[in-house]
């Protein structure tokens, strides 16, 4: 019994023993693997330092550029295109000049234009008022009222005739169908016998420039108050009658 258990103890002994001294070699496998990881890393990095410098060195370089040199012909051609620039340039501004100078002087004629459009129409008009003006003195001087008014009719002719020179000329009125381009309906007159809105009497005349209205004419109008099919049906009636008659 007593060998037996001197067996054991001496098993439990050398298994301690065993475990210590695998304990032993892994740790020390353990730092001989950190030591190794670290001597990769820091080689790694000084590649990686020197692979950097490497490069800025490179880039730098390339961005020198190397100095050009001209022949006398390139620099002769390049002197004489800086010429012709600033002879374009010179040019440019004179033409610029001038065409604002030719502005401004278009600016004032059609000022100009525009201030003495009607001189050539006043001058026409001056022997109409040189007419009037002896007319008048006609009057002061004789009783003869149907000379006087017969004067004044040849001037209102010769007025009418300076104006159609100038493109003016009367709307007509009096018969005609109004028309609201034309016309203005100041009035209304019952009329059966006439269209509706026939123009019956002129109160002031109008007058056209050209094609384009620069007075309405101031009209009196018929009214119809009877249907014309109405007038029609009592025309009838009175023609049955009188030939009943």
């Amino acid at each position: 019994m007593s060998e037996v258990r001197n067996n054991q103890d001496e098993e439990r002994v050398k298994e301690e023993h065993d475990e210590v001294v695998n304990n032993a070699e892994d740790k020390e496998t353990l730092e001989s693997s950190k030591e190794n990881s670290k001597l990769e890393t820091e080689t790694d990095v000084n590649s990686k330092t020197e692979s950097d410098e490497k490069t800025g060195k490179e880039e730098k370089a390339s961005d020198v550029e190397e100095p050009v040199v001209l022949s006398k012909e390139e620099i002769a051609d390049l002197r004489k295109k800086a010429e012709e620039r600033d002879s374009f340039l010179d040019q440019l501004l004179r033409t610029r000049a001038e065409f604002m100078n030719y502005q401004k002087r278009v600016r004032k004629e059609n000022e100009s234009t525009a201030q003495y459009a009607i001189q050539d129409l006043i001058i026409d008009l001056f022997p109409e008022l040189d007419n009037f003006d002896r007319a008048l003195k006609l009057a002061d001087s004789s009783k003869d009222f149907d000379k006087f008014v017969e004067g004044i009719k040849l001037i209102e002719d010769q007025l009418f005739k300076v104006l159609a020179k100038y493109g003016v000329k009367s709307i007509e009125t009096v018969g005609k169908a109004f028309d609201p381009n034309l016309h203005e309906a100041v009035m209304e007159e019952e009329n059966n016998e006439l269209p509706h809105h026939t123009i019956i009497d002129e109160l002031q005349g109008g007058f056209l420039l050209k094609e384009r209205v620069i007075r309405p004419s101031k009209v009196k109008v018929s009214k119809r108050t009877i249907e014309e099919n109405d007038v029609k049906e009592t025309e009838k009636t009175e023609n049955v009658q009188k030939d009943n008659d």
